[in-house]
């Protein structure tokens, strides 16, 4: 209780304060009671009258969108389903359906915390021969979720054709490169064969003919000549039937083969190379064994002509489930992203050839390289072919 004597005293300080602050009270409460209160009911009332708006909006929208549309509550009940969704899902028409019992794939989701958190969930759907890619979207101010069912079968065909075209070319490829291949082999073997033999039996003749001229020197410089031409188109004859098909290859295999297209490479163009092999101790399928021969050689050819290299590797490495080649040099290097702009450019074909007869035994093709740091290819064959 406050004395009555402070009251009665009107210059106590004590009795201005508590007179200000009555004053302060009566006008809060009074901006409370007649601005505050009916301020928030108007905003309570705009937010209600804008929600129910946008209610109302998304229900028209839904009903006039050509695509099948459904809307579902937070225990699954489907709330609301356009005529496209009533036609494609009859199941609809049933008062009360279960989302989960039209679409079994989001059994695994918590609707609750889908149409809380406002999350997006897809999938593919493929119903009455036609394919639809599904929105499951959460709307946690009208505590619904809402499912799109967006037509792409037109897309998915057009794909699929793309990818049966792309099929048809690697097997026309492959096709294409194992004819060539026995060609090849073919032209190879005449060339050692029958060529071949043709000019040793030449080469015989002309010893004999050397024989019966004496001692003329004309006639004897003449036979020298003739000798070292024969000499030379002998070697020209193995050099193109090793090209076309070294002999080593089938013979002896893979990793033989290798090493002697090292060794002739490193002679010819002063190029240090090594070639290593692991876990392969045993021959490869004749396929297999031509396809990765055809990359490496490729791959050296690139490194001569074109990477100023001082050195180069070569690894073929067998892990339990592939193969793996690895062809590695400490050249000039190049641009990576010019070589996907333009890949039909001339200096670019080898690349294009090495990756196709990749793709062509199912396995990938990688290519690392940047200007000044070299190039890495590595190409991994599975083994189950």
């Amino acid at each position: 209780m406050i004395p009555l004597t402070l009251i009665s005293n009107l210059n106590n300080p004590i009795v201005y304060l508590i007179l200000i602050l009555l004053s302060e009270l009566g006008i809060f409460y009074i901006i409370y009671v007649h601005i505050i209160l009916p301020l928030n009911r108007k905003i309570v009332k705009e937010k209600e009258k804008i929600e129910l708006e946008n209610a109302r909006l998304m229900a028209l929208f839904a009903k006039l969108n050509p695509e099948p549309l459904l809307r579902f509550n937070i225990d699954g009940i489907v709330i609301l389903a356009n005529e496209a969704a009533n036609n494609l899902f009859p199941d609809l028409k049933i008062k009360r359906s279960n989302i989960l019992s039209i679409f079994p794939s989001l059994e695994k989701l918590d609707l609750n915390e889908l149409i809380e958190n406002q999350k997006i969930f897809k999938f593919s759907l493929e119903k009455d021969k036609k394919f639809y890619e599904v929105i499951v979207r959460g709307v946690s101010d009208m505590k619904f979720g809402q499912i799109y069912c967006n037509d792409f079968t037109q897309r998915k065909k057009t794909e699929d054709e793309l990818i049966l075209s792309q099929r048809r070319l690697r097997e026309l490829s492959y096709k294409t490169q194992k004819l060539q291949e026995e060609e090849k082999q073919k032209i190879a073997r005449e060339l050692h064969d029958s060529l071949g033999q043709i000019l040793t039996s030449i080469k015989l003749n002309i010893e004999i003919l050397k024989e019966s001229i004496g001692s003329d020197k004309y006639k004897l410089t003449k036979i020298k000549d003739i000798n070292a031409l024969i000499e030379k188109a002998t070697n020209e004859v193995k050099e193109i039937s090793y090209k076309l098909k070294p002999r080593v290859l089938d013979d002896f295999g893979l990793i033989p083969s290798l090493k002697s297209l090292c060794n002739d490479i490193s002679k010819t163009s002063g190029i240090k190379g090594v070639c290593e092999s692991f876990n392969l101790n045993s021959r490869l399928n004749n396929e297999l064994e031509t396809g990765l021969y055809r990359i490496a050689q490729e791959a050296l050819n690139n490194i001569v002509k074109h990477s100023l290299a001082k050195e180069f590797s070569i690894q073929l490495v067998k892990h339990p489930d592939f193969l793996r080649l690895m062809i590695e040099d400490d050249g000039i290097g190049f641009n990576q992203d010019t070589i996907q702009q333009d890949p039909d450019k001339k200096d670019c074909m080898g690349l294009a050839n090495m990756s196709e007869r990749a793709l062509s035994l199912n396995g990938k093709f990688i290519i690392d390289s940047r200007i000044g740091g070299g190039t890495e290819i590595i190409v991994e064959i599975p083994l189950e072919q």
